[in-house]
């Protein structure tokens, strides 16, 4: 393995328990309205599923009910510690990276799913992905993650802007696609302490002073409406692709 893969590695490891937290405490419900989703659409049930770079194995609890063979990759031994806390006899868990997997695996599955991966940046890299199913291929990242308070002065995270370039990518290769946003809102809030402490280390004293006034005026709290989207991006692998590749 190389150096980057170690310490890649090394920085999943470190964080997989902080990760499992962050997920067992969310409400958000997106694994299960990802699986009531599929199901309507007559994606699920299916005989084989991959989980590309499944970390500690967020959609595995909800899934793996309705595959016969769910099979869930990644490069973490902490975070597939953790998922096989949800596993069950149709689940099997690989350690491995991303593309030594793609290029060494032989098998092609009803169902090539992934979501939030770090991993998948590329047009090379949307290519082995897809080359793993010969069903669907389902993508699944945030596309809107943004406040009333914080947001105008943060600065924006392009990671958000990759199911756009996926699109692109499928254009370009005349694959159709699909897609299904599953929207969340919430409300919480901030007071202007909390705010100032947060921007401490990002703005003068006097810019600071300034954002604050125009954000919360003469209050000592305000309310913040949080907005997260996440996009589905589904399609069906060419006939063509089973029979000569793209």
């Amino acid at each position: 393995m190389s150096d980057y893969l170690n310490e890649l590695e090394t920085f999943w490891n470190d964080f997989a328990e902080e990760y499992e937290m962050i997920q067992q405490e969310s409400t958000i419900p997106i694994a299960e309205e990802l699986r009531d989703f599929l199901l309507a659409e007559n994606l699920l049930p299916c005989q084989t599923f991959l989980d590309l770079a499944g970390g500690s194995g967020r959609y595995l609890s909800t899934i793996k009910a309705y595959v016969q063979k769910y099979d869930l990759v990644d490069l973490s031994a902490e975070m597939l510690k953790l998922a096989a806390d949800k596993s069950d006899s149709n689940v099997q868990l690989i350690k491995n990276d991303q593309k030594n997997f793609l290029s060494q695996n032989k098998e092609r599955y009803n169902i090539v799913f992934s979501a939030m991966n770090p991993a998948l940046q590329t047009k090379e890299e949307l290519l082995a992905f897809c080359q793993a199913s010969h069903d669907w291929c389902l993508i699944l990242r945030v596309v809107t993650d943004e406040d009333q308070i914080f947001s105008p002065y943060e600065e924006k995270n392009s990671d958000l802007l990759l199911n756009d370039r996926y699109k692109t990518f499928l254009n370009e290769l005349n694959i159709p696609y699909r897609t299904k946003k599953f929207a969340y809102t919430n409300c919480e809030e901030i007071t202007r302490d909390f705010f100032q402490e947060y921007f401490m280390d990002d703005f003068s004293s006097t810019e600071l002073a300034e954002i604050t006034e125009k954000t919360f005026g003469n209050k000592l709290k305000k309310w913040n409406q949080q907005f997260l989207d996440f996009e589905l991006i589904y399609f069906h692998v060419p006939k063509t692709y089973n029979e000569i590749g793209f």
